[in-house]
């Protein structure tokens, strides 16, 4: 499994139609192993590019994953916002867009995983001007959401500096 592993982490920096198929082949190869499924949905999540969002949004519909298992969303969520600084920073903000409405979905379910995963915004203020201005405007939006829990709540005053 470690060579197997090692080769498909190689393959996920890859923008190639045989990074998708030996993922395919893999995941229909372990589909019943709840583990290496989430270790399948990390290595999407690490994918560096600029599709990587989108294609993240299409496996939040894969019948293998659901919002409701947490070790799910944090191979998923968790390891494309704290693992994968090229997509989740993308300069059209659609790194930040996805983690915060998986936030604001998984908060009434799983407040302790969505302030973990919102954690990833703590550093925006570093980052230049248009990356700035998505990842406050997602912060807000977020910090702004119905129903908050006090964890998510907190998280996202502190990250903008209100708390």
């Amino acid at each position: 499994m470690t060579e197997t592993m090692g080769a498909l982490m190689g393959l996920t920096r890859l923008d190639a139609p045989e990074r998708e198929e030996a993922l395919e082949a893999f995941y229909e190869a372990h589909r019943d192993d709840s583990l290496i499924v989430d270790k399948w949905l990390s290595l999407h999540a690490l994918a560096p590019f600029a599709s990587t969002p989108a294609r993240l949004r299409a496996l939040l519909d894969h019948p293998s994953f659901s919002l409701a298992r947490p070790n799910r969303v944090r191979s998923l969520i968790g390891t494309f916002a704290l693992s994968n600084p090229v997509a989740f920073h993308s300069a059209d903000g659609e790194g930040y867009r996805l983690v915060a409405d998986v936030v604001l979905a998984l908060d009434p379910l799983n407040p302790q995983v969505a302030a973990r995963i919102a954690t990833s915004f703590r550093s925006w203020r570093t980052l230049e001007a248009g990356r700035q201005g998505h990842a406050k405007r997602e912060l807000e939006r977020i910090k702004a959401g119905a129903g908050l829990s006090r964890d998510v709540y907190e998280i996202a005053a502190r990250c903008l500096g209100e708390a």
